[in-house]
């Protein structure tokens, strides 16, 4: 299933040791995903990736006109973003069920300036949603800021880097 975002929820829980990942989809339809620590590094490694792909980014000759370009970027999509609203839930669809499925396979593939991702559990349907440079940087600061926390230190993943050239890829 496809579906456009209309608002996103990373809220971490102790209790499980995982994110909840929730998200509305433009027509009214909830998907619930746990998210662990390892598929949390592997969905950072590819937002990044997404980032780094921008041609106003890789363009710049110097590593502090890069930072220059992506800070300027990441300043307007987050004046742009509402973090205060609540979250809507309460009369959606629940397409893949009420209980949050643990997120076991990734599947992205970066093209043009969107990122195709594709989140499945071990068994059963997942979610395949679409993502713009600027939903990517409110979903990138969501998920750091439920892994802080957990404690879990993900803020030194972003520091890595993982190419992604724009082919089809798949995560298990």
């Amino acid at each position: 299933m496809t579906a456009g975002i209309s608002q996103i929820q990373m809220l971490y829980n102790p209790e499980e040791d995982r994110i909840l990942f929730r998200v509305n989809s433009t027509d009214n339809k909830e998907f619930r995903f746990w998210l662990t620590r390892r598929f949390s590094i592997m969905l950072l490694k590819l937002l990044k990736d997404h980032l780094e792909s921008d041609p106003d980014v890789s363009l710049q000759g110097t590593p502090e006109a890069k930072q220059a370009v992506q800070q300027f970027k990441r300043e307007r999509a987050m004046s742009s973003a509402n973090f205060r609203e609540q979250f809507r839930g309460d009369n959606n669809d629940l397409p893949l069920g009420a209980e949050a499925k643990v997120a076991f396979k990734l599947t992205y593939s970066i093209k043009d300036e969107n990122l195709n991702l594709g989140i499945q559990p071990k068994q059963g349907q997942g979610v395949n949603i679409v993502i713009n440079r600027d939903i990517n940087l409110s979903l990138t600061r969501l998920l750091l800021e439920a892994a802080r926390k957990g404690d879990w230190k993900l803020d030194e993943w972003m520091a890595g880097a993982s190419a992604a050239n724009g082919e089809k890829k798949v995560i298990n």
